[in-house]
């Protein structure tokens, strides 16, 4: 990680919705954007040069139930530990906040599964529990 600089805040819609934009997940309205970010527990980013090339939120009750949010490495700078640095954080900040027995959620991109498997995260189904689900919300 020489030349990266790894700092504890939430970026800025501007930054986040480039960051988006670089991934292929597209923008979302600043102001929708700026309400989920003022509402998220926490966040993590990764300056190179002065600007954010990596990020991730957390966002949740602080105490029972924790969901990591756009966990995103501009295109130029992926495979390069990033990622792991962040999730570190973003895993003792909620290993610091958490009760027992606290669920901890997150959405994987197709693919990337094994990366998140290495910090204790498991695929659903299991013998115990059934599929994870999700919805986008269109309007």
């Amino acid at each position: 990680m020489e030349n990266y600089q790894i700092i504890e805040k939430l970026p800025t819609v501007n930054e986040l919705n480039l960051l988006r934009t670089l991934v292929g997940w597209g923008e979302i309205n600043e102001n929708s954007l700026k309400l989920g970010l003022d509402n998220s527990l926490y966040g993590v980013c990764i300056l190179f040069n002065g600007d954010v090339v990596g990020t991730a939120r957390v966002v949740g009750d602080n105490s029972t139930c924790f969901y990591i949010q756009d966990v995103i490495i501009h295109p130029d700078h992926q495979r390069k530990g990033i990622g792991a640095s962040i999730m570190e954080k973003i895993m003792n900040f909620i290993y610091e906040n958490a009760c027992n027995e606290a669920v901890v959620g997150s959405m994987s991109v197709k693919g990337k599964e094994e990366f998140y498997k290495k910090f204790g995260f498991w695929t659903r189904p299991t013998d115990n529990y059934g599929a994870g689900m999700v919805q986008f919300i269109e309007k």
